[in-house]
């Protein structure tokens, strides 16, 4: 369907439908969303959990700088399966995909919890990163399934303003169920929150199949060769993200290959799908399209930058104020609770206006402005203005999570909605990986050019090696005994964080720019799916069998008469 019909297809819906949703939804249906919410929080949480608790497990265990690959396994499992999963979920239905991703999810974290190895555990983090990834893609596909497009954001904004905070409160949960109890229980969590997530869905999720058909039919509609180039080009990047400023400086040969071999593997795969692969995985008509190309640019930046704050306001808070880790995650709750509220009212405002490029400019502003504010932070800030910043940065960050996938898809056909939600939770994820290390990155180099002035040989190699990142803490600073020098290293930590700032401004100024390139679209607010609740397509079909024998009846009549 071309994009043109698509818009003469909304603008005629809009002259149909009344602006506000006022459909009362059953019991199912929100059993439903709030157990897919819940599923997010899990999912979500497990993805950071780890980086806090990873120097205990790494004691424990052994294994050297191999442990890199535990928090990363997770991330490049959830993140290269993705276009191959929503393609699965137009061939195979949403129901069973979802379930079988949560039992992924739970089994990886049986496994990570009971390892005995490096090799074990990281082989664990792959499965619950598989069903991860499955798990935040299918509950995206199953929420546009379930509300049109003008009212998707209502609903999205509950499941992900939960799945950003489980986020951005991991390392913090890591850190306290390690320090109170055993590394273990970081992932032993996962199993009855995953078991009693997968019992919920079982008998709630009833949404209707795709058409029978043999096994291979099905098959052969799945673009194995694209997405075996795909999960290459995912591999050879996270490897060049994963040694960069750790095993190998980013000027390294062995950092600049696998990430130009990556970014070219993503160029071939987009070429295959385009012109060879008889069903892409992702159509050229979902990321060629203005606005939608345009919208992924800006999810890109502003998950960038949301995960940017939710990682180095903590750093300003123990590398600069020598908070603990405890109480610098109580104090970057009006960051991260911040985020509930705006959410919710960004989504309910798409609902009752329609328009998301007024939204997407507002957000954007914030978040931009957000960052200005907190490059003026220093040693000497008050707490009401690193409280107000925050709040100010979750206002922004809150008012575009739910906005922006409905955005998206505005000019694309409802057939293409799994694929375009796969590519859009890859863009998101695949961002929420440069979101850390690229600020990292700057930290690490701005440190390590100021770390030669410092006077004291034994500080100036610590912070030199390319990873002062994990000595912007309490714990660092308190072993620094001459007040003198503590205060020079507060210092360099400060003006590096003001510089990760600056760099920031940058990145949302760019998604700002980028939102004018949108264009508004009226978005659709009749629900056009074969893949709804399944009591609802039941009732449909037999209104249309009714409808055909009644028509078939009064044929007879006129004929006898």
């Amino acid at each position: 369907m071309s994009s043109s019909r698509n818009v003469a297809d909304a603008a005629a819906d809009a002259t149909t439908a009344p602006a506000v949703d006022n459909t009362k939804h059953s019991l199912r249906f929100w059993s439903i969303v709030v157990s897919l919410a819940f599923t997010a929080l899990c999912s979500s949480v497990e993805g950071t959990i780890i980086t806090s608790a990873l120097p205990t497990i790494s004691a424990n265990l052994g294994g050297g700088s191999s442990f890199i690959w535990v928090p990363n396994g997770y991330f490049l499992a959830t993140m290269a399966m993705l276009p191959l999963m929503a393609q699965a979920a137009n061939v195979f239905g949403r129901r069973w995909l979802t379930l079988m991703s949560v039992a992924m999810f739970t089994l990886g974290s049986g496994i990570c919890g009971g390892a005995s190895s490096p090799a074990m555990l990281i082989g664990g983090r792959v499965v619950q990163g598989l069903g991860g990834g499955g798990i935040a893609l299918m509950i995206n596909i199953i929420l546009t399934d379930l509300v049109p497009l003008r009212e998707r954001g209502k609903y999205m904004a509950i499941v992900q303003m939960v799945s950003a905070v489980g986020a951005a409160l991991g390392p913090f949960l890591g850190g306290l169920l390690t320090e109170h109890g055993t590394w273990r229980w970081v992932f032993y969590i996962n199993l009855p929150i995953g078991g009693t997530s997968l019992v919920a869905l079982f008998f709630t999720l009833r949404v209707a199949s795709p058409p029978a058909g043999s096994w291979s039919e099905k098959l052969a509609r799945i673009d194995f060769a694209g997405n075996a180039v795909f999960v290459a080009s995912t591999v050879s990047v996270l490897i060049g993200v994963t040694w960069g400023g750790t095993e190998y400086p980013w000027s390294s040969v062995s950092v600049i290959v696998p990430l130009v071999l990556g970014f070219a593997g993503f160029g071939l795969f987009l070429a295959y799908e385009w012109t060879l692969a008889k069903s892409p995985s992702i159509p050229q008509g979902v990321v060629v399209e203005r606005t939608a190309a345009t919208v992924l640019a800006v999810t890109f930046l502003t998950t960038l930058c949301t995960f940017w704050a939710f990682y180095f306001i903590p750093v300003y808070l123990q590398g600069v104020l020598g908070r603990s880790t405890f109480w610098s995650g109580v104090d970057t709750l009006p960051l991260f609770a911040g985020l509930f509220p705006f959410a919710i009212i960004g989504g309910t405002l798409l609902s009752r206006t329609g328009r998301y490029k007024p939204l997407h400019l507002i957000g954007m502003t914030i978040i931009t402005l957000s960052f200005g504010l907190f490059s003026l932070l220093d040693q000497n800030s008050s707490t009401a203005a690193w409280v107000c910043f925050q709040l100010l940065c979750a206002i922004g960050s809150g008012l575009m999570i739910a906005i922006l996938l409905p955005a998206m898809q505005a000019q694309l056909d409802e057939s293409l909605v799994a694929l375009s939600t796969g590519v859009w939770t890859f863009v998101r994820a695949f961002a929420t990986v440069w979101g850390v290390t690229i600020p990292a990155a700057i930290f690490d180099n701005h440190v390590g050019l100021m770390a030669g002035n410092l006077d004291d040989p034994a500080l100036v190699a610590s912070l030199s090696d390319g990873n002062a990142y994990q000595f912007a803490t309490q714990t660092f600073l308190d072993s620094i005994q001459d007040p003198v020098s503590r205060a020079a290293v507060i210092e360099v930590f400060n003006q590096s964080i003001r510089v990760v700032w600056y760099a920031g401004i940058g990145f949302a100024g760019l998604g700002w720019l980028l939102v004018w390139l949108e264009k508004e679209v009226t978005l659709r607010s009749k629900l056009n799916t074969e893949f709804g609740l399944e009591a609802k397509k039941k009732q449909t079909e037999e209104e249309a069998l009714g409808r055909k024998t009644m028509d078939a009846g009064l044929k007879n009549e006129g004929g006898k008469q």
